[in-house]
């Protein structure tokens, strides 16, 4: 009981020494929060007003949205995108993480840089190379075909599995470092107690390990289906009519069909989810925890 009084107040003496720093030095905060106003406050302020304008202030937009079944499936379709893709970069980034703490420090640095090549190209080139690999005579393709394990080109293009495939490409490095930042700092010596406690090298890696990562795995989940979710060149390049996404018809909207109130409220719409999503997950997960800091 005495210690958890300590743990306590302890937390309230970090806070009100939080809120009296900011308090004596509020001239360190003005500059982010004057860019953050200006660049994302102004723009976002403006977003929202251009929902309810249509010939004047109306709730046209979002009635034409929720009232449209094409929307929803479009709306479902896009969170069903980022969940898969969020699911199997999760499976494939977890073992190279793992991976990445049992090897020497002078190796990780240059594997590490091979992980982060995606980071170093246009987001555009990179789509554009799997449509060079994917496509009708693409590399895939030519290989099935010289080991005669096909007799036509196959159609990757244009499914839901080459858009899920450019989204893993893309993905995965926010992955694999938000796990491996986690993993790195986890003391080893807790497996071999399991160990000499009578687990199996399975039963003390899944019991002990994997419930040390789960800020990791948290974090990282969360980055990638916020990311997968809000992509744009990805599903516009390597899908097709049926893997319309909510962003490529926010795109549309203002770009062929002009209607800027519509594109706006789906923005907002998207925005709202977004941000109760949030708020449910840190009603479950410690988000400050996972970003580095604590409660």
């Amino acid at each position: 009981m005495l210690k958890t009084s300590s743990i306590k107040a302890g937390a309230v003496i970090d806070r009100h020494r939080s809120a009296s720093t900011w308090l004596r030095y509020p001239w360190l905060v003005t500059p982010a929060a004057l860019f953050y106003l200006i660049f994302f406050g102004v723009p976002l302020a403006q977003m929202v007003l251009q929902s309810f304008q249509s010939d004047g202030w109306t709730l046209e937009s979002y009635i034409t949205f929720f009232s449209e079944p094409a929307y929803w499936r479009m709306l479902g379709y896009t969170f069903f995108l980022g969940a898969v893709s969020m699911l199997i970069v999760l499976l494939v980034a977890y073992p190279v993480a793992w991976w990445l703490t049992t090897l020497s420090q002078r190796y990780v640095v240059g594997l590490m840089a091979l992980v982060l090549i995606p980071f170093w190209s246009s987001g555009l080139v990179r789509t554009y190379a799997w449509i060079v690999i994917l496509g009708r005579e693409g590399i895939v393709n030519k290989m099935l075909m010289g080991w005669g394990w096909i007799d036509h080109p196959l159609p990757f293009l244009g499914t839901t599995w080459a858009v899920v495939i450019g989204l893993l490409y893309y993905l995965l490095p926010y992955m694999i470092l938000s796990l491996y930042s986690v993993m790195n700092h986890i003391d080893r010596n807790l497996l071999l107690a399991a160990r000499n406690l009578g687990a199996s090298p399975a039963s003390a890696f899944w019991h002990v390990f994997v419930p040390l990562t789960k800020p990791g795995i948290f974090s990282g989940c969360f980055l990638v289906f916020m990311l997968a979710i809000g992509m744009y060149i990805t599903p516009a390049l390597l899908g097709g009519p049926q893997q319309s996404t909510l962003p490529l018809m926010i795109a549309l909207q203002i770009n062929e069909a002009l209607d800027w109130s519509l594109a706006a409220s789906m923005s907002v719409i998207l925005l709202l989810l977004v941000l109760v999503m949030q708020m449910l997950a840190g009603r479950y997960v410690n988000l400050d925890s996972m970003w580095g800091g604590s409660r």
